[in-house]
């Protein structure tokens, strides 16, 4: 009841409501803006408890596992899928699915908040290093086979540039460098609206993923159920890995989000360049429509049950 209660979720689902009766289309531009100040947000709060804690063995683990995870499971989804699609897609569908989702990320943030668990800011560097390793599987997947290594070259460099990625990286460096005592004079913006701005942030996601389910007709069973079983898999994967470190409950639960989550910013910014022919309806259908959605109403509140069950 607790989670069905969530505002963040009942907010989401209200967009979906509204976006599906009454073909709500809001401008590209409310949910870029918005998604730019989370991404900030997440950075500084992230690089400040990097600061605070330094790279111990907590730290370190936590990092690797997500460089690990995300090499891994487009490697896994790329198996499956190039016996359903072409290697283009294939490809392309495997590096989304290999990177995150920073708003899941923070919609499970808000969820453990809101239920008074204990977790380390730290996990937002998680989300960082979790987002590159994916587009280079993906890029590495598509073109094992092609000679084109300098228009690779300059696709990283261009992943690199994405505005999400600039800002998510950068503020996560200024967290870890400035004091924290200047740092402070910024709760506001960065600690007390943050929720809010979430909320409406979830609303507005909500309509855009009405939009993007009705691109999913016709695109077949056995690709809806990968969009379904990856974050399962991908959450039983990191569960595992935080049994063997000993992770608490908190931390747990954001590892397993992160591992379960899809990319429906990064990973398709570069793939529309990288990989021309990919078809985004699959890519971010699937993403957005599927994964995304599943992961809001059902996934973090399983992820976080499962954690506090084999964990806790």
């Amino acid at each position: 009841m607790e989670a069905i209660l969530n505002p963040a979720l009942l907010l989401f689902l209200l967009g979906i409501l509204i976006g599906t009766l009454f073909k709500l289309i809001l401008p590209n531009s409310i949910s870029k803006y918005l998604g730019y100040y989370l991404l900030l947000s997440l950075g500084l709060k992230g690089g400040a408890s990097l600061q605070e804690n330094g790279f111990i063995n907590e730290v370190i683990s936590a990092l690797t596992l997500g460089v690990v995870f995300a090499l891994l499971i487009p490697i896994i989804a790329y198996l499956y899928l190039k016996n359903l699609l072409n290697s283009d897609d294939a490809a392309a569908l495997s590096g989304t699915y290999g990177s995150v989702s920073a708003v899941t990320f923070v919609t499970a943030i808000a969820y453990l908040t809101s239920t008074n668990q204990n977790f380390d800011n730290y996990m937002s560097a998680v989300l960082v290093v979790m987002e590159f390793p994916a587009i280079f599987m993906a890029l590495y997947l598509v073109t094992q086979n092609k000679q084109n290594e300098s228009n690779n070259f300059e696709t990283i460099k261009t992943a690199f540039l994405e505005i999400p990625n600039i800002i998510l990286i950068s503020s996560l460096f200024i967290g870890y460098f400035v004091n924290q005592t200047l740092l402070s004079n910024l709760d506001f913006i960065i600690v007390e609206i943050f929720d809010y701005v979430l909320y409406v942030f979830l609303f507005v996601m909500g309509t855009r993923v009405a939009k993007r389910i009705g691109e999913l007709k016709g695109k077949g069973a056995s690709l809806i159920a990968f969009a379904l079983c990856t974050p399962l898999i991908g959450s039983i994967i990191a569960l595992l890995a935080s049994l063997n470190f000993n992770f608490s409950v908190g931390n747990a639960t954001l590892l397993m989000v992160l591992t379960a989550s899809a990319s429906y910013i990064a990973v398709p910014a570069v793939v529309k360049d990288a990989i021309p022919n990919a078809n985004p309806a699959i890519y971010l259908g699937l993403s957005l429509g599927v994964t995304f959605p599943f992961n809001i109403i059902v996934g973090i509140p399983l992820y976080n049950e499962l954690a506090k069950y084999f964990i806790g």
